[in-house]
Formats: structure tokens, sequence, C-alpha cells
């Protein structure tokens, strides 16, 4: 797997950040969340007639009904995964060969096919494969979870769905912090190859497919990468910091940064994975990877060698690093006054709402 990550997400410029951060202080006040969860419960009760489950932390959901705490349910997931993964390679193994072939048969097509390294940010087929393959691994987790966990909707935070409000009025603030930061660090610190590429259709392209891919490429990668092994570690270990750092190094070997970079990486990677606990879901490490990923891609046409990995400037990590940690504290202190628990507590929930269902006498009980 790659990401793109200036100061930290998939395909980065090599002197600059690396995609794949969040913003600093300035996220903190802005941010303003109505919603409030369940108090902090430190025993699940099991769900039965007219019982209703204590709330968990996000790595612990799988708790909230003892037939997806069944010791074999993480097997089961990574074995549904697995297979998925492995429908997905094949996919995208036909995908590229059919665009060779196609090339081959119809020469006047070369023009709109794919490089060979799917590295040429001028391309709008290179960020097509190369972001939509990616936003493929997004079903993948959900599905596994769904299939081979049993888990309804758990996957996205401890509501049982994604907190629109909450991703929305985080963007709101972390979005433009995020492209400002990197845009001027390009300015001031331009490319060797910086140049401005013709405005042509092909251009469109490039950033409309941009615009709707990278949302989906980020939020597949925190699925796979952070919700999906706190969620399977989760269900055999009550602490979550396994299911935080395991991941990790797949995350870091999926990128071909040198050492500077895979610091970056494994950086925004630790942050991420403790925002998603402390913040009950993935919503946040979403907008951020999306924040750390949007501004590159849209800006990579104005440097040919953005999309190619490689080594990258120590003196980007003054950058990347305080970008990623400060976005990192200013969400957690956010999260903490909205929700109204300790900095070192994470958000809770119940999952999806039960359904009331009717018991004799005429009175409704919560139903599992």
């Amino acid at each position: 797997m790659t990401e793109t990550r200036h100061p930290g997400a998939l395909h980065e410029a090599p002197a600059g950040p690396t995609p794949r951060g969040t913003s600093a202080g300035a996220t903190t006040g802005a941010l303003a969340d109505a919603t409030a969860l369940a108090p902090i419960a430190h025993a699940p009760t099991p769900v039965g007639a007219g019982a209703e489950p204590e709330p968990l932390a996000y790595h612990r959901l799988a708790h909230l009904d003892p037939r997806t705490a069944r010791w074999w349910r993480p097997l089961a997931t990574l074995g549904v995964g697995a297979g998925l993964l492995l429908a997905l390679a094949v996919l995208g193994l036909v995908a590229v060969v059919g665009a060779v072939v196609a090339t081959e048969v119809a020469p006047g097509l070369a023009a709109l096919g794919p490089s060979v390294d799917l590295d040429d940010p001028r391309n709008p087929a290179d960020h097509l494969l190369g972001l939509g393959l990616l936003a493929l691994l997004l079903p993948v987790a959900v599905l596994a979870l769904r299939w081979g966990g049993g888990q309804r909707g758990t996957v996205h935070s401890v509501t049982g769905r994604f907190r629109w409000a909450m991703a929305l009025r985080a963007a709101a603030v972390v979005l433009p912090v995020y492209a400002v930061v990197l845009w001027a660090w390009m300015a001031l610190a331009p490319p060797e190859d910086l140049s401005v590429p013709p405005l042509d259709a092909s251009l469109v392209v490039v950033v409309v497919v941009v615009l709707l891919l990278t949302p989906l490429q980020c939020a597949a990668e925190e699925y796979v990468f952070r919700g999906l092994p706190l969620q399977v570690v989760g269900t055999w270990l009550r602490r979550p910091v396994a299911g935080v750092v395991l991941p990790v190094p797949l995350f870091v070997v999926g990128h071909g940064y040198d050492w500077v970079g895979q610091i970056d990486i494994a950086v925004f990677a630790l942050s991420m994975g403790f925002l998603v606990w402390k913040s009950g879901g993935l919503e946040l490490a979403v907008v951020v990877h999306t924040a750390n990923n949007l501004p590159l891609f849209l800006a990579s046409p104005l440097s040919p060698s953005s999309l190619q990995q490689g080594a990258v400037d120590p003196w980007a990590l003054l950058l990347s690093l305080p970008l990623t940690l400060g976005t990192t504290a200013a969400l957690t202190i956010w999260v903490s006054r909205a929700h109204g628990v300790g900095l070192w507590e994470p958000v809770r929930g119940r999952g999806r709402a039960p359904r009331a269902a009717a018991v004799p006498g005429g009175s409704p009980a919560l139903g599992a």
C-alpha cells in the first residue's frame, strides 16, 4: 500500500512535507460539537431483554454483543478481509493490464493511458488508478468487519455511524490550515522542476479526479490501518496500545520514502491511531489525512516529480512533525471539551441505538 503524505499522506514530493498529517493549534477554538455521549463505563453489561449495553471505547465495541465478542471473530474478520483484498488485487491487475493492452491495440489511446509507474501528476489516468484502487480498500474494511466480525456500523464510530457533523466542523478548520501551510512551504521552498502545466482539458480532469477520489483514498487507509486493527485486536485485548502500534510497520512499509520520510509516516500513523481511540471513531483521522493529501495532490501538476517517493529533505520534519502533533493535540482538546471527558479518556458509545420492542403489558423494551 502506498499513501500520499507530504507532511503525511500517500504520494509525496521528495523535498517537501509528506502527505498524511493535520494542522496544529489553530484547530482548537473553532471546533465545537454538540454530541455528548453517555458516561464512562468500565465493564460491558450483557445484552438481554430490557437491558442496555454499557458504553464502550471504540476498540472494544465488539463487546457490545456477546455474539460479536467471540474469540474467533477477529480471525474470521481477517480471513474475509484477505479474500476481499485478493479479489481487489485481481481487479487492479486486470485494470492495469487492460489499460496497457488498449494502448497497444489502439495507439491513439496511448496519450490517455497511465504511465508505467503511475507517477505522472499531469496524467489523469495515473491519478484515477492510483487513488481509485486505494479507495476500494474502504469497502474491504467495512465488509470484513460486517461479514467476518458480525459488527454493523461500529467500524465508523461508537455511535454506529459516520458522524458527519463532527467531520465537517473539523474540516472547516483543518483543511484551510493545511492548505495554507503546505502551499506556503511549496512557495518558499519550490521543487527544482517547478513549472506551470498546460491549461487544458487534461488538467481539468486531474483536478476533478483528485477532488473526488482523494477523500475516499484517505478514508480507505484510515479504515484499513486504524479502524480495522483497533477493533480486531480490541476484541481480545482491553488496552488499545497494541491496536494502535501493530499496524504502524505495515503503514510505513507501504511508502517508498527514505528514513526521514518514514519517521514522518510513523509519527502520523501513531497520531491518527490515538485520535481514533480518543474521538471514538474514524472521522477526525479521515479529515486530517484528507487535509494533508488534498493540497499536495492539487499542487502536484506544478512539479512533475511530486508523485515519486524517495529521499525527503530532513528540514521537512520541522514542518510536518509540528503540524501532525499540533493538530492531534488541538483536536484532542476539542473532543475532550465537546464530550466532557478527560484528555486521556476516550469518547464511548453503544453503537447503533437499539430498536424498541413491544413486551407484554404494552411498555416498550430495548432489544439487542
